[in-house]
């Protein structure tokens, strides 16, 4: 039996996973600017170097963390996938935007990042982003919104949350979402009708 180089990934025992929640708990502490190759590691117990088989500079990392920050929302995703009424997507969409500025108000720089890298096909890529993307806009599609419309107002609706995050208040940011959807709620009627 051959012995491995305890620096390496394999015997690290590092995973992806792994070293995308340990970068948000590091984003949770120092914020996306405190956000480093070497803090992950060190929390990892490993060193730099070997983070470097999974990720390859911090520009990676960043998009890694994009990419799955948000799987601690498999819930919501669940739910989507249950929808059977425009005031269920409309109920359940407010209560995930107020979950996800809580989420947001914990991991200083997030928002930005995530703002930073909204495309307009990142439902199709992997990780859980792209997961509650998908849900998302399938649940608007199954209620009778043609896709185009199912994707452009998702969009719509991920970006104001996302802008609307910088709202210094909870109850600013209650208030503008319920106006919004309101909004939405109307364009959706108009939509399916």
């Amino acid at each position: 039996m051959t012995k491995r180089d305890p620096s390496s990934h394999a015997a690290a025992g590092i995973t992806v996973a792994a070293i995308a929640d340990v970068a948000l708990a590091v984003i949770r502490r120092s914020g996306v600017d405190g956000l480093t190759m070497r803090a992950v590691a060190e929390r990892l117990d490993v060193r730099a170097p070997t983070l470097y088989h999974h990720v390859r500079n911090k520009s990676d990392l960043l998009d890694l963390v994009a990419r799955n920050a948000f799987d601690q929302f498999t819930a919501d995703s669940a739910a989507y996938e249950k929808l059977r009424t425009i005031d269920e997507w409309i109920a359940l969409t407010r209560s995930g935007s107020l979950e996800l500025r809580a989420f947001y108000a914990d991991h200083p720089g997030l928002a930005g990042l995530i703002q930073s890298k909204a495309t307009p096909n990142r439902d199709q890529g992997d990780g859980s982003r792209a997961e509650l993307i998908r849900v998302q806009i399938d649940a608007l599609v199954r209620l009778g919104v043609p896709g185009p419309e199912a994707r452009q107002l998702f969009e719509v609706t991920a970006r104001w949350s996302l802008a609307a995050v910088v709202a210094e208040s909870a109850e600013v940011f209650t208030e503008g979402l319920d106006l919004f959807l309101y909004g939405v709620r109307a364009r959706l009627v108009d939509l399916v009708s």
